[in-house]
């Protein structure tokens, strides 16, 4: 430092401090830095192997579980044959297997609390679920009858309470939360016209769509 301060003026000096406090607290962590680099050449290689697991960050960070594809395309084949049996309405796809769950035995009428009818159908669906690490969306429709008597301010309120509501529950059967994704639509994704009753139970659904080939992170 003594060289360096030759090279300034006096009147430099006195009109800079700060400058120099920056300067010197920067030339102080650069002689800690090289003395630690230093102290740690010394050290045998056990030391050396410790220190640098103590800064691995795959010690700290929980990875994502690996399946290879063929186990998990098995797993999707063995899934979607078994949600065929279980439910009337199921559409499997290279992208997607998609389960149709109409509101009647799920949902009282503008509620979005599981009725006790929708205990078994759930838990079917959560035991298949289990057996595969894919991430699972889970859709609330309705139809486009304005709500009356309803906590909700709209179908799309709705739609998305009933969303959470089952995926609350496929939480609480063992799925793990990570893996879902709750989103609602309201009346704005019909599955058939809302000009007669038929059309709108059609509409009124919550659809779960395991998401081929993805793993939750």
């Amino acid at each position: 430092m003594i060289p360096f301060m030759h090279r300034v003026a006096p009147s430099q000096s006195e009109d800079n401090p700060l400058w120099l406090v920056v300067l010197a607290d920067m030339m102080t962590n650069l002689m800690l830095f090289f003395l630690v680099m230093f102290a740690m050449t010394q050290q045998d290689s056990k030391a050396q192997a410790a220190l640098a697991r103590a800064f691995d960050a795959k010690d700290v960070v929980e990875e994502a579980p690996k399946v290879e594809p063929k186990t998990q395309e098995f797993l999707e084949q063995k899934a979607a044959e078994e949600l065929k049996r279980l439910f009337a309405d199921v559409e499997v796809t290279r992208e997607m297997i998609r389960v149709r769950l109409h509101d009647q035995p799920l949902f009282g009428s503008g509620q979005a609390r599981l009725s006790a009818t929708a205990a078994a159908p759930i838990a079917g669906l959560a035991r298949v679920l289990k057996e595969m690490p894919n991430e699972v969306i889970v859709e609330g429709h309705t139809d486009n009858v304005r709500l009356s008597n309803s906590p909700y301010k709209s179908n799309w309120e709705l739609s998305v309470a009933r969303s959470y509501s089952v995926i609350e529950r496929l939480a609480g059967e063992g799925v793990e939360a990570q893996r879902l994704v709750a989103a609602g639509y309201g009346e704005h994704h019909p599955a058939a016209g809302n000009d007669s009753s038929e059309g709108r139970a059609r509409n009124r659904r919550v659809e779960i769509i395991i998401r081929r080939g993805a793993i939750a992170r």
